[in-house]
């Protein structure tokens, strides 16, 4: 019997726990169907995956198990979702308000897409969620207060988004937050009191917004590590918090509106700091003596302010230094020596200040040391000979304008790493060494505005230059402003794709363009101004397709303008003036109306019209044809030419008027039509050039009068009309009371002030109106009308006399109301 009880309780309990499971089986598998019909909604309201990533991965399929889709992870133990993160996929979209329904979510990341539109209150509900990351997508509108009731979240990143408004309270009661970032958005106004609430919180990001000060209470956050608030608003009084975090790190106030000094105590209570910026905001005074107290730096940049004074010696005690970063400010004195103690040193970056004496030596021995940068100071002295072989990490190396005394260039050959070199502007002088062909990490060299020649004696020579077209990391050659004395190597080698600027203007280059220039096939800019080049500009240019600036000005090129020039869609400035070139200007230079911003064609042996399509270049900016032979009437077409600031067509042969739509090219500061063959009047549309400072009109066939409403152009500077056929009188108002009479002079019959020297105008009695000279004209008038009368009278007399009296009577009162009426 006892045995029969056992078997039925067994059964029992049996049939007991079959039934729980599958209640539990169906309690999950409600619930996961829950999450995945809100990951469906999801994929619903996604309008772009560029990647096909959710299209082919995420399946509506009942047997699709979510927890494997893509971006998606899953509980071990009752397989909700726990994290979605679909960040850096390029996805387009909004959020639905189903995502709230993922109960169970801990993470949720959403960064590097194109979501917009706004956060439904739904995903209030997601009460686990710990970590939130919605940077870089476009959301707008104001931060939704209920942020704030995520009681564990501890990361919420919302940077890179379109928020603006205030910060929410509500978020600062979250008492496990430890990272907070909403940086690169529009917020404004004060930073919440509330922010002392965040007892955990070790990294506060909020950088480029507008806020202007920030809360004392922030003194009292005791375990912030890191604090980045660059490109805001902030002022001096934002410092004042801070100072007593003990626990910071990390400081940027980069790009702020701070000015005062910073205090020489300003390390006092900041033991634990090690990288700190308050470059470019208006700080002056000098840089704090104490700064050595902040023993554990690392990073300081007080870059673009106003600091004075010398550098401090004291910044040799931090030992941990490794970045230097003082440039453009207003410091003086020497460079101390002790900075080349600084055993971790690796970028110094001094330039653009006002320190004098020698660059120290030792910091050409720093081991540590990848960047010097030193341009645009008072510095004397030499570099050591060889530089490089103490300091074998050396990558960037700026020395430019620095006044160093004239002497041969370093031997570089052992600075293998180099990367960047600028010696620019300076009075190095010999040879251009071939030792620069060994550095074959070498991505720009500036050796512009300095004495360097090639020894054409020798047959290494052109080599030099040769092997620098051919180094393959090569992005940018400056050697211009040196007396190389040389060619263009031709080279039969394949010439370097990776160079994109060369300059080599004023250097004395002679001889041909080499039809091999075509093979820098990713060159952007090719700047061989002011040299003695001769021969014709050679047709393979068109191979080099991303050309944006070629300059040959001043040189001896002859022959026509190649067409081949048109086919560079890139090319913005064009400059061909001061050679030998000869032909019409090529008519399909009007095919480059997108790109074309400057175009200098001055100066050479052209004779044509300007051809018609020159007027559809719609986004030029500069026009010289000056100094030509060109002929023809100036088109209406002219007018098109709406975003022109500077424009030169004198010295040629146009004629005929000046056409009435130059008056829309209302960009125009400096226009010159002088010494051609123009007539007729000045258009009175010049009225509206109202940006025009420069005015030259002179030696043309112009007749008429001067307009006075040239009289509105207030910023005009300069005016020459001289040596035309105007005439009347010279206005008086606007600008005109600056000019002298050089610029009116040799004119047919001007007249004007006599500070002008002109003769006075003589002018004419103005009209009156009728009712102010009646007074003097109805006397007049009454008496002719009365002898009138009088005569009449006396004939009619001899005919009859009462009736005559009668009818006299009648006429003077006829005559008295006509005159009275006049």
């Amino acid at each position: 019997m006892l045995s029969m009880i056992h078997c039925l309780c067994y059964i029992y309990m049996m049939i007991m726990a079959n039934c729980l499971t599958a209640g539990v089986l169906t309690i999950s598998h409600t619930n996961i169907s829950t999450d995945q019909s809100a990951l469906l909604s999801l994929k619903a309201h996604i309008t772009r995956d560029p990647q096909n990533i959710l299209t082919a991965n995420w399946s509506s399929a009942s047997n699709s198990n979510i927890c494997n889709w893509v971006g998606v992870s899953c509980g071990a133990g009752h397989h909700r979702v726990t994290a979605l993160n679909l960040s850096h996929m390029g996805l387009a979209g909004v959020i639905p308000p189903h995502l709230g329904n993922l109960s169970f979510l801990v993470e949720l990341g959403l960064e590097n897409n194109s979501f917009h539109g706004p956060l439904p209150q739904e995903l209030s509900r997601l009460r686990r969620l710990k970590e939130i990351n919605f940077g870089n997508n476009n959301f707008m509108g104001t931060i939704p207060s209920w942020f704030g009731s995520f009681a564990k979240l501890q990361t919420i990143r919302l940077y890179g988004n379109g928020f603006s408004g205030f910060i929410p309270t509500a978020i600062f009661n979250l008492s496990a937050l430890e990272t907070i970032d909403l940086g690169w958005n529009q917020l404004s106004g004060s930073i919440p009191r509330e922010i002392g609430n965040l007892t955990m919180v070790k990294g506060i990001y909020l950088d480029d917004n507008k806020f202007e000060e920030l809360p004392n209470e922030m003194g009292s956050l005791v375990q912030l590590e890191e604090l980045s608030l660059y490109s805001n608003a902030l002022k001096a009084s934002a410092l004042v918090p801070i100072f007593n975090i003990s626990s910071l790190t990390f400081l940027n106030l980069y790009e702020n509106n701070m000015s005062g000094s910073l205090p020489d105590n300003i390390c006092e209570h900041l033991s634990s700091i090690r990288k700190f910026s308050f470059a470019r905001n208006q700080l002056d005074g000098l840089i704090p003596s104490k700064l050595w107290q902040c023993k554990e730096l690392r990073i300081i940049s007080l870059h673009s302010n106003n600091f004075r004074g010398s550098i401090p010696k004291s910044l040799a005690n931090l030992t941990y230094l490794t970045t230097i970063i003082l440039s453009d400010n207003h410091l003086t004195g020497t460079i101390p020596d002790e900075i080349g103690d600084l055993p971790h040193l690796e970028f110094l970056d001094l330039g653009i200040n006002n320190l004098s004496g020698v660059i120290p030596s030792k910091l050409f021995n720093l081991s540590m040391i990848r960047v010097i940068g030193l341009p645009s100071n008072q510095l004397s002295g030499s570099l050591p000979t060889n530089i490089g072989l103490n300091a074998p990490n050396l990558e960037i190396l700026y020395v430019a304008g620095t006044n160093l005394v004239g002497g041969l260039l370093p031997n570089l050959s052992n600075a293998s790493k180099l990367r960047e070199l600028d010696m620019s502007e300076n009075s190095f002088t010999g040879f251009l060494p071939s030792t620069l062909c060994s550095l074959k990490n070498l991505e720009r060299l500036f050796l512009d505005s300095n004495n360097l020649t090639i020894d054409a004696s020798t047959p290494q020579a052109p080599s030099t230059l040769s092997c620098l077209f051919n180094l393959r990391n090569l992005t940018s050659l400056y050697l211009g402003d040196n007396p190389l004395n040389t060619t263009i190597p031709a080279s039969r080698r394949n010439l370097s794709t990776s160079l994109l600027y060369v300059s080599l203007f004023r250097s004395n280059i002679r001889g041909n363009i080499p039809v091999e220039i075509g093979n820098l096939s990713s060159l952007i800019s090719l700047e061989l101004g002011n040299n003695q080049l001769s021969g014709a500009i050679p047709t393979s240019i068109q191979r080099l397709q991303n050309l944006q600036v070629l300059d040959l000005h001043d040189n001896e090129l002859q022959g026509h303008i190649p067409y081949e020039l048109c086919q560079l869609n890139n090319l913005a400035d064009l400059y061909l003036h001061g050679n030998r070139l000869s032909g019409s200007i090529p008519s399909c230079l009007g095919t480059l109306a997108v790109a074309l911003r400057s175009l200098w064609l001055g100066s050479n042996l052209l004779t044509s019209k300007i051809p018609s399509s020159l007027w559809e270049l719609k986004y030029l900016l500069y026009l010289n044809l000056s100094s030509n032979s060109l002929v023809g009437p100036l088109s209406e077409d002219i007018g098109k030419l709406k975003e022109v600031l500077n424009m030169d067509l004198s010295n040629n042969h146009f004629s005929g008027n000046i056409p009435d739509s130059i008056g829309g090219l209302q960009k125009m500061i400096n226009l010159s039509l002088a010494n051609n063959y123009l007539e007729g009047p000045i258009p009175s549309s010049f009225k509206t050039l109202l940006s025009l400072e420069f005015l030259d009109l002179s030696k043309n066939n112009l007749s008429g009068v001067i307009p006075k409403s040239l009289e509105a152009l207030l910023y005009l500077k300069h005016l020459n009309l001289s040596f035309n056929k105007l005439q009347g009188e010279i206005p008086t108002g606007g600008p005109f009371g600056n000019f002298s009479d050089d610029s009116f002079v040799s004119n047919g019959a001007l007249c004007g002030t006599s500070r002008l020297h002109f003769p006075l105008c003589k002018y004419r009695t103005k009209v009156e109106p009728n009712w102010r000279k009646a007074k003097y004209i109805m006397p007049g008038v009454m008496s002719v009308i009365l002898l009138a009368a009088a005569a009449l009278i006396l004939v009619l007399c001899r005919k009859r006399n009462v009736e005559v009296v009668r009818e006299t009577a009648l006429l003077r009162q006829s005559i008295y109301q006509e005159v009275t009426n006049f």
